[in-house]
């Protein structure tokens, strides 16, 4: 009966595309309906199933599958699939781990309903396997000794603590039989019907949260799914990977690649303010890259690590995913437990550093990052010292700096900087946030990655490469002079800008890059000859005056050389113009 009417459905929408958001809305309506989401800023990630039982990787684990990762398989393709029948978590408790997650300070949970390996911890209506195949029909949590449903269970104790609703639903399917056979519409239909049940049966959901899918564009339906998803909830967020890994995507279908918003993945996100962004990272991570689902030989971050990453996440204006691996009988690992458990009276004090903020004004950094709403800045400092922290002068003036507890502060402004001197009684083991009242209300403006007197402050033999020494081979051109001069107009993908590199002493040196990048994909590629060169996707900033620092890579020169330093457009996607005011090599040995 399901089947029917999500036929009926799909037929009802098929001219509905004009309600997809991500082709429709304006910028204003896109942030409106991103607020929840940017205020939320902490989320909980669950990565779990029968894929504990084997102690390998979730999904990688398993040998003889379509795609590559040889590094990760240890368990033999069936008896890899065969774990379900062994897989009776008595001690999961859904309501304990929400009540764990809510005092943490987390506000939304996204839980992983269907991996890569196609197991659904839901009781879905749709058929995986023939009947006669060796494997269930449905392949799902209804065909383990448990039975119960994992995914209600998961969703009516997100609510009961009054946090938003995610599913992690994976497009790839290593186990189904009709996956990229052929036109590959039999899946589709497959999987399509999987989400609706997600979104209908288990609702209300306020995140889809897919990871990326594999073959061609034509082998998908994907502006399909896109309106059947947004007929359940026209408020839905989509992450970046519901039709990322696709090839030849059309240029008018773009938009629905990248969906609402950026997941960096177990890595920290750039400062980033033109657009929303995720990171999520792994609780206790294993040394192979994995730790996901639940891996015996993961060590848990530390808790002040842990509070570390959060507040890397929120300064540089995004959120962060914490994702933890439940044990095979569905309890929770000690150390994981601890962490949940630490990090709830930390964010019961600093909360107001976090929620409803944004990153910024200043770009953060290894010596930490700030935070505003209103007319208050929240400074997250990681390591203090006696000397203090200058910084760039803001345009309002601070009328007191104080401890989120209301001790006061030392601090001086000048014409040109402040300075906060936090004494050392007044340090936090883990992050020392300290409010600053200004004024006026703070407009965002970002003051620079670096510390006051940044010039000042120049490692010694930093190279810089300026707007108005460079070479344009092609249509841009350089607006401004001295350090406000700009390469401006890139419109062209044939353009290349270039430096003579003088090179006289060899080792690492880090690259950075000031640049404005006001739409996402804008890819560089940075070459100094031989081969050598750096690629990055860069974030986006805002507006093409919006100007951010930029964490390229590093090159390393074995020797003095003459060289030339190019920056040309990177990949196949149409070139998105960026402005940039300077490129540093900064010696980092």
């Amino acid at each position: 009966m399901k089947s029917a009417i999500y036929l009926l459905l799909a037929l009802s929408v098929t001219q509905a595309s004009g309600q997809v958001p991500q082709l429709t809305e304006t910028t204003a309506q896109n942030e409106q309906r991103l607020q929840w989401f940017r205020d939320a800023k902490f989320g909980l990630f669950i990565h779990w199933g029968p894929a504990a039982l084997s102690g390998a990787e979730i999904s990688w684990g398993m040998k003889d599958r379509i795609e590559r990762g040889e590094s990760l398989q240890r368990v033999p393709r069936d008896e890899y699939m065969n774990l379900y029948r062994e897989f009776n978590p008595v001690n999961f408790d859904a309501d304990e781990i929400m009540a764990l997650a809510k005092n943490a300070g987390m506000t939304y949970s996204v839980f992983v309903t269907k991996h890569h390996d196609g197991f659904s911890l839901w009781k879905t209506d749709q058929k995986h396997f023939p009947a006669s195949s060796a494997y269930p029909e449905h392949y799902s949590i209804a065909d383990t000794p448990y039975t119960k449903d994992i995914v209600k269970q998961v969703r009516d104790a997100a609510l009961k603590q009054d946090m938003k609703v995610g599913w992690y639903y994976s497009t790839r399917d290593w186990t189904h039989p009709e996956y990229l056979q052929g036109d590959n519409l039999a899946y589709n239909d497959y999987y399509e019907n999987q989400v609706e049940e997600l979104l209908s049966d288990y609702g209300p959901v306020d995140i889809l949260w897919f990871d990326h899918c594999f073959g061609a564009w034509d082998q998908y339906t994907i502006p399909r799914l896109y309106e059947k998803m947004y007929a359940h909830n026209p408020d839905l967020l989509v992450n970046n990977r519901a039709a990322r890994g696709l090839s030849d995507i059309p240029k008018a279908s773009a938009p629905l690649k990248y969906g609402d918003y950026d997941t960096p993945e177990n890595r920290m996100g750039s400062f980033q303010a033109g657009r929303a962004w995720e990171s999520c990272m792994i609780l206790s991570p294993h040394t192979d890259h994995g730790g996901w689902s639940y891996r015996p030989g993961a060590v848990t971050r530390s808790l002040t690590e842990t509070i570390r990453l959060l507040s890397s996440c929120v300064t540089g204006d995004g959120n962060m995913l914490l994702n933890i691996a439940p044990l095979p009988d569905g309890s929770l690992r000690a150390e994981e437990r601890a962490v949940l458990e630490g990090l709830a009276p930390w964010m019961e004090t600093h909360g107001e550093a976090i929620y409803a903020t944004r990153g910024g004004p200043w770009i953060n950094g290894t010596w930490g990052g700030a935070t505003y709403q209103g007319n208050q800045v929240y400074l997250h400092l990681f390591e203090p010292d006696e000397d203090g922290i200058e910084l760039n002068r803001l345009p309002q003036r601070v009328l007191q700096a104080t401890t989120m507890d209301g001790k006061p502060v030392p601090f001086q402004q000048t014409a040109e900087t402040l300075k906060v001197t936090v004494p050392a009684d007044l340090c936090d083991e883990h992050v020392t946030v300290i409010r600053l009242t200004l004024d006026q209300v703070s407009d965002g403006v970002q003051y620079g990655a670096a510390l006051a007197n940044g010039q000042a402050q120049a490692v010694p033999g930093t190279l810089v490469f300026t707007a108005e020494a460079a070479a344009i081979h092609g249509s841009a051109v350089v607006r401004g002079t001295g350090t406000s001069a700009a390469i401006v107009e890139w419109a062209e993908q044939s353009t290349t800008i270039s430096w003579p590199l003088e090179l006289n002493s060899p080792g690492t040196y880090r690259v950075e890059m000031d640049v404005a990048t006001p739409q996402i994909d804008s890819a560089i590629r940075l070459s100094v000859g031989n081969g050598r060169g750096l690629h990055v996707h860069l974030p986006v900033t805002g507006e093409m005056d919006q100007y951010q620092t930029v964490q390229v890579g590093e090159l390393t020169f074995a020797n003095a050389e003459t060289l030339e330093l190019v920056l040309q457009p990177y990949g196949h996607l149409e070139w998105l113009p960026i402005s940039i005011r300077a490129i540093r090599l900064i010696p980092s040995n």
